[in-house]
């Protein structure tokens, strides 16, 4: 008997072990974008199959919906079709939770760590490092091992400070040593990778008068969404590896701070139902993606709802854990507006010139943005009998990867479920990367065709 299953161990070894080299050599010949596109996939597959497993669920929650649901973790957007803290087992929440932490402190950099740590192939190394680099866009200033550690490191600090604070709230709040240390946990990490989900049935509807938790959440969310290039740049600073601050950093903190300002204001103005606490938490949840709310999204007037969609759209920054088109795209193209208002052929923004290919990204990424939140919102208006509104801020709250939704998520019908898991892994892919694993080529070295120039009337 001993020796079957040795023999039984040593074939599933043998398996395993030919299927991770398979593997690798299909690596080899992906492009980075498509190697960034195909880890995502990866990981809700295998997010997919273990949360189909009968003990991870209480009943009643289907194939679909588990498919859902890892989908949503692993794209840190938090919606959800079913009662997520009441349909899942403990086992089940944890697998959730790992798939937040894959999702929240990013994919690619996550691989990229145990490859870049085990693989010894040069080539293997060589593909996760463009892989990488293709997920994260960083500045000349920053190195990438220099940016990897520091992802890793800050995650584990940010997340273990945000997991003391709240033990600390909730063995205060009759929480055993157990639930208390499971809550802040979980909750410190959903907080941090910007996911959204919460084990309890209203998000923080809950906790709204409560000071420790709205300024914990809301202080982990920031922290993850402003992005891992500010952590890096701030400590290669103090350690005097630079001699200022770069300005991406400048761009990222400022940028923020003006959409925060201006979302808490209009949220306090358009709805006076909403305190100043309330009004800013709101604001802070769709500008990290991180989806918390402290009142109830269907309660709020339209212009609020404008607003969010507004907010959502612009997202967190680049490198972090939030969604969107990105705090610096959003500078850029303003930069552009306004050089283009003053006839300045050359756009700045804080007296520093953008170079030209940054400015083709922002300009690609903000239409790309629309292309996919128009098709996912004709699908939806196609396929789901609600209001347009209702739909629309689902969409965007998906390819945002941000957890808020107005009560539609449990109404979609079937193929509205799978054109919404369409969008949120687009949303977490990125939509510029997601477009160029469709159209990019395995031919690096292959020349442009040279063509004609001509003049257009814009």
């Amino acid at each position: 008997m001993n020796l079957k299953l040795r023999a039984a161990i040593d074939k599933i070894k043998d398996i395993i072990h030919v299927s991770l080299r398979k593997y690798a050599v299909f690596l080899l010949h992906l492009t980075p974008h498509q190697n960034v596109a195909q880890t995502v996939l990866v990981y809700t597959l295998l997010g997919w199959i273990v949360l189909s497993l009968p003990f991870m669920t209480r009943g009643g929650v289907g194939f679909l919906d588990n498919l859902f649901t890892s989908a949503a973790a692993v794209s840190t957007a938090g919606l959800q079709t079913v009662n997520f803290a009441d349909s899942y087992t403990f086992l089940g929440k944890l697998v959730v939770l790992i798939l937040i932490q894959i999702g929240g402190v990013g994919y690619m950099t996550f691989s990229s760590f145990v490859f870049l740590s085990l693989s010894q192939k040069h080539r293997l190394r060589k593909s996760q490092e463009h892989a990488l680099s293709a997920e994260v866009t960083l500045p000349n200033t920053l190195k990438l091992s220099d940016f990897l550690w520091a992802a890793i490191v800050f995650t584990i600090i940010a997340e273990s400070i945000g997991t003391v604070f709240l033990f600390n709230y909730f063995r205060h709040h009759d929480y055993s040593i157990l639930q208390a240390a499971w809550y802040s946990i979980f909750h410190s990490i959903s907080a941090f990778c910007t996911a959204g989900y919460t084990l309890w049935n209203n998000s923080l509807v809950n906790f709204s008068d409560s000071k420790t938790i709205n300024i914990v959440m809301s202080l982990l969310a920031l922290a993850g969404s402003m992005g891992f290039i500010v952590v890096a740049d701030l400590f290669n600073f103090i350690r005097r590896k630079t001699k200022e601050i770069s300005f991406t950093t400048k761009i990222i903190v400022l940028t923020t701070a003006c959409i925060l300002a201006f979302g808490t204001f209009m949220l306090f103005v358009t709805t006076p139902s909403l305190s100043l606490a309330e009004a800013f938490f709101q604001a802070m949840g769709a500008s990290t993606t991180v989806g918390f709310n402290t009142a109830d999204i269907s309660s709020l007037s339209s212009c609020s709802v404008l607003i969010l969609l507004l907010i959502m759209s612009i997202g967190g920054s680049p490198s972090g854990t939030a969604g969107g088109v990105k705090t610096t795209v959003f500078a850029s193209i303003v930069a552009i507006v306004y050089s283009r208002l003053r006839f300045n052929p050359l756009v700045t923004f804080l007296s520093h010139r953008i170079p030209v290919q940054r400015l083709y990204a922002a300009t690609s990424t903000v239409v790309l943005y629309g292309v996919f939140l128009f098709v996912s919102v004709f699908l939806l208006t196609w396929t789901e009998e609600m209001p347009f509104l209702n739909l629309l801020f689902e969409a965007t709250a998906a390819l945002s990867t941000a957890g808020f939704s107005m009560a539609a998520t449990t109404q979609l019908s079937t193929l509205g479920k799978l054109i919404i898991i369409a969008t949120m892994l687009v949303g977490r892919i990125g939509v510029v990367t997601f477009s160029m694993a469709l159209l990019s080529s395995d031919e690096e070295n292959e020349k442009p065709k040279v063509v004609s120039q001509e003049d257009v009337a814009v």
